[in-house]
């Protein structure tokens, strides 16, 4: 089966839409959770975040025209059930778990070393600024360009440039001052 973006239009136009859902699922689900982790910093609340956001992509399947978009949607409504979800627990002042998503097995000790790891770092970039934390997440753990991050997050380019190099830089002064 063709790569199911944008470009492959006429592919995603043969698929039947639990079809086309069931692609999506499968190639961008893993993607879509470590980039919900890392905005939320909650395993449970990121896997609501993506759940509602394949719920919501069912719902509205009619309402959108180009099912090439499909992959776009999602990024989108990811991120936006993230932001709603950060705003309500800001107002809650709760705490919560930090955890990142694994696409392999490794051994106890490596995961152990690993979640540490990764906990430090989401722990750290939860406190940067939102745009800063939204933009480091599309182009780092998303791998988008700048101009899709700036498309998703309906900014300029220079404003990804910007946000990007404050965040790497905000980033980089918080892990030294952890060690």
């Amino acid at each position: 089966m063709g790569e199911l973006r944008t470009t492959s239009r006429d592919a995603s136009m043969d698929l039947t839409h639990s079809e086309l859902l069931d692609v999506l699922f499968r190639r961008h689900y893993a993607a879509l959770l470590r980039l919900a982790v890392v905005m939320v910093g909650s395993r449970e609340a990121a896997e609501d975040a993506v759940q509602e956001a394949f719920a919501a992509l069912h719902r509205n399947r009619r309402s959108l025209r180009d099912r090439g978009a499909a992959e776009a949607y999602l990024r989108s409504a990811v991120l936006n059930r993230c932001r709603s979800w950060v705003r309500r627990q800001a107002t809650q002042r709760a705490a919560r778990p930090l955890m990142l998503v694994r696409d392999h097995h490794q051994s106890a000790e490596d995961t152990i070393v690993d979640r540490d790891e990764a906990g430090s770092l989401v722990a750290v970039m939860r406190t940067l600024a939102r745009r800063q934390r939204e933009v480091l997440a599309c182009r780092f753990v998303l791998e988008m360009s700048i101009a899709e991050t700036a498309e998703l997050l309906d900014i300029s380019e220079g404003s990804v440039k910007a946000h990007t190099h404050r965040g790497l830089k905000a980033l980089e002064q918080r892990m030294e001052v952890d060690r």
